[in-house]
C-alpha cells in the first residue's frame, strides 16, 4: 500500500488552537466594534416616566377590563422624591382604576410595577439629515444636561410657534414676532398676523397618535351595572343595537349621535374626581393613579366603523359641530360621489349660513353585502374620508391661531386677554372656555325613502387627537406656559428646537421649563440678546431620534400579575414580543 505523499491532504498536519492571546485580541475587537456602534450610530435607553404616554411607557401597570377584555397601561403612583427624580414604589399598594370603555371600577388590589419601554435610538442622524417636525427626539435637559428627555419635536429654527386649541401653529421669521405695545389688542395681533399656517401630522404620525375615546368592539357582552354604549340613534324604533353590532333595518334617513351628556356607568358609586362622562377631552387613563389631570375639550376627532348595506341608494357621512363651524363628509351612493363642505356661522350666536361645498370627488358606489371600513378624520383644520385605509377625499380650511380661538371661545382673543389683564390669571389656561364639537354618523336616502336599504355597522369608534395643553408655569399661579399665550410668545433662533410631551397633562416640557443651566446659557446662548433661553434645546443637545421599541416592559405570568408581596412565589418576567414597534 503506497505512503501518502507529505503535501497530501491526508497527512496535513492538524490546526493548532487558538492561542490565549488571539482570543483576547478577538474579545477586544468585538467590544471595541460594540462600543463604538453604541457611541457613534445607535444607542440603547429606559423610558423612566409617562411623559410620552401612551406612545411610550415609564413605570406602570397593566390592566384588562374584565367585561370589556380591553387592556390598557396606567402610570405608576408617585412615591418618595429622590435625588434624581421621582421615585416609585414596587408593588402599588390598593390601586383601583376604571375600565375606559365600560367605566367600571375595578377592585382595589395591589399590582406589580412595570420598568418602562426600552427604546432604540439613532445617534447623531441630525448631524447628516435635518430634525423634522414631529420626530421623537432624545436630548439633554437644558436645565439640568446630565438627564436625557424624550419628547416630540414641534418647532423648528427660525420659527414662530403657538400652541392654540391644542393644535401647533407656525410662522417663519420674526416678522410680527414683537408687539407694538403690551396692550391685550397689541398682543392679540401677534397671534392674528399673516404667515400664519397649521403644522399638519403625516399620516403614519397621525395614525400612531390617536387616542381611543370609546370603541364597540371592546362593549361589554353581558350585565355590567348599567354600561350604556354612546351612541343614540334618531329613530330608535328601526334600529337593533347589541353590545358590539348596530343594525339599521328602515328605510328613511337616520343618524347616530354621540352622547357626551351620558355616564359610563350608572350603577357604581365613584369619587366625583373620576372621568365618568363621555365628554371628548384629553383626559388619559394612563393619568389616572396619579390623580386626574386638568383636562380640555377635543375637537380633533376621528369617526371610524365597518360598514356593510343590505340593500341599494344609501349614503353614509359624519357631521361635526366644532368652532362655531359645521363640517359634513358624505361618501353618496347613487351617484358615487364623495363630498366635503361646511357652513359658517352668521349674525346672533347659533345662526349658521348656506352649506358650502369644498371639494367632492366621483368614486366607486359601494356594494351590498360587502364590509367597508369607513373613517371621517377632523384633524389639523381639514375634513377627511378614508375608505378602507385609502385616502379618499380631503379638505383643508387655515385660520390664524386668534382666529381659532375666536372662533372657540365665542369672543375676539383680545376680550378674553383683556380679562387676563385686569386678573393676572392665564385665562387661555381655562378649560370652561373651550368649547366641545357635537358629532354623529349620518345615513341618508340618496333616492327616496322607498328605496334605501338597511346595513350593519362593526367596531364602531371615535378617537381624538393629541392636545397641547395652554398650562401655566410657577406652579399655576398664572404665568402662562411658553408658545401656549401671545404675552408668552416663542420665536427660536437659529439653533434652536421646542419639544412637548406626547402625555401633555403629565408633561414637564418646553412649556412649562423655568430655568436653564447655567454651563448651557454660557455655551449655547441665543442668536439675538433677547432671544428665547428658558424652553428651548440647542441643536448641539439633540442626541437622535428614538425609531424602535426593542424591549417593551416585562409582563408576568398570570398567576402573580397582581400579586403583592405576600404572594409567596416571585413573578416569571415573560417578554412582550407583541408590542414591539416602531416609534412614530
Amino acid at each position: 500500500m503506497p505512503t501518502p505523499a507529505p503535501n497530501s491532504p491526508s497527512s496535513a498536519a492538524a490546526p493548532q488552537q487558538e492561542s490565549y492571546k488571539e482570543t483576547i485580541i478577538s474579545i477586544v475587537i468585538a467590544f471595541t466594534m460594540a462600543f463604538v456602534f453604541r457611541g457613534f450610530v445607535i444607542e440603547a435607553f429606559v423610558i423612566p416616566t409617562g411623559s410620552m404616554a401612551p406612545t411610550l411607557m415609564g413605570a406602570h401597570m397593566q390592566f384588562r377590563g374584565p367585561s370589556t377584555g380591553v387592556e390598557w397601561p396606567v402610570g405608576a403612583a408617585q412615591g418618595a422624591q429622590g435625588g434624581d427624580g421621582t421615585v416609585y414604589a414596587n408593588p402599588q399598594r390598593g390601586i383601583s382604576v376604571q375600565d375606559p370603555i365600560s367605566g367600571q371600577v375595578l377592585p382595589q388590589e395591589d399590582r406589580r410595577l412595570f420598568a418602562g419601554d426600552r427604546i432604540l435610538v439613532l445617534k447623531y442622524l441630525y448631524a447628516v439629515q435635518q430634525p423634522r417636525r414631529f420626530d421623537v427626539i432624545v436630548f439633554k435637559n437644558p436645565t439640568d444636561p446630565q438627564q436625557n428627555y424624550i419628547k416630540r419635536l414641534l418647532g423648528l429654527p427660525g420659527e414662530q410657534i403657538a400652541l392654540a386649541d391644542g393644535d401647533v401653529f407656525v410662522r417663519t421669521g420674526t416678522a410680527g414676532a414683537t408687539p407694538a405695545g403690551d396692550t391685550p389688542e397689541d398682543r392679540a395681533a401677534i397671534w392674528g398676523g399673516s404667515g400664519w399656517t397649521i403644522a399638519r401630522k403625516d399620516v403614519v404620525t397621525q395614525r400612531a397618535v390617536w387616542q381611543r375615546v370609546y370603541d364597540s368592539a371592546y362593549a361589554p357582552l353581558g350585565d355590567v351595572g348599567g354600561v350604556v354604549a354612546p351612541w343614540r340613534p334618531s329613530s330608535p324604533g328601526n334600529w337593533k343595537l347589541s353590545p358590539r353590532e348596530y343594525v339599521y333595518s328602515g328605510a328613511a334617513e337616520t343618524q347616530l349621535v354621540f352622547d357626551q351628556t351620558g355616564r359610563r356607568t350608572g350603577v357604581e358609586a365613584s369619587p366625583a374626581s373620576r372621568q365618568l362622562s363621555w365628554r371628548i377631552n384629553d383626559t388619559y387613563p394612563y393619568n389616572e393613579a396619579s390623580g386626574w389631570q386638568q383636562v380640555f375639550n377635543v375637537s380633533d376627532v376621528r369617526v371610524r366603523a365597518g360598514f356593510t348595506l343590505v340593500g341599494e341608494r344609501r349614503s353614509v357621512g359624519m357631521h361635526l359641530s366644532a368652532r362655531g363651524h359645521e363640517f359634513r363628509a358624505v361618501i353618496d351612493q347613487t351617484p358615487g360621489k364623495a363630498e366635503i363642505a361646511w357652513r359658517a356661522p352668521i349674525g346672533a350666536a347659533g345662526v349658521k349660513g348656506d352649506w358650502a361645498p369644498l371639494v367632492s370627488a366621483s368614486v366607486p358606489p359601494l356594494v351590498a353585502g360587502r364590509e367597508y371600513n369607513i373613517e371621517f378624520w377632523h384633524v389639523d383644520q381639514s375634513v377627511q374620508i378614508w375608505l378602507d385605509g385609502t385616502l379618499v377625499l380631503k379638505a383643508e380650511y387655515d385660520w390664524t391661531p386668534a382666529q381659532r380661538l375666536e372662533f372657540v371661545f365665542g369672543r375676539p382673543l383680545a376680550t378674553v386677554l383683556q380679562n387676563q389683564s385686569m386678573t393676572g390669571a392665564n385665562q387661555l389656561a381655562n378649560p370652561s372656555l373651550y368649547s366641545g364639537c357635537d358629532v354623529r354618523l349620518i345615513f341618508g336616502a340618496s333616492t327616496g325613502t322607498s328605496d334605501a336599504g338597511g346595513f350593519t355597522l362593526h367596531r364602531v369608534g371615535l378617537d381624538r387627537d393629541l392636545f397641547y395643553q395652554p398650562a401655566s408655569k410657577d406652579r399655576g399661579r398664572g404665568m402662562a406656559a411658553l408658545a401656549t399665550n401671545p404675552f408668552q410668545p416663542l420665536t427660536l433662533g437659529p439653533d434652536q428646537f421646542f419639544a412637548c410631551g406626547d402625555n401633555s397633562p403629565a408633561s414637564l416640557d418646553g412649556r412649562l421649563w423655568e430655568t436653564v443651566d447655567p454651563w448651557v446659557d454660557e455655551h449655547y446662548p441665543p442668536a439675538t440678546p433677547d432671544g428665547p433661553r428658558v424652553g428651548v434645546v440647542p441643536r448641539d443637545l439633540l442626541l437622535g431620534r428614538a425609531f424602535f421599541v426593542y424591549w417593551p416592559s416585562l409582563t408576568y405570568n398570570a398567576g402573580s400579575r397582581s400579586s403583592g408581596t405576600g404572594s409567596g412565589a416571585a413573578p416569571v418576567p415573560v417578554p412582550d414580543f407583541g408590542r414591539m414597534r416602531m416609534i412614530w
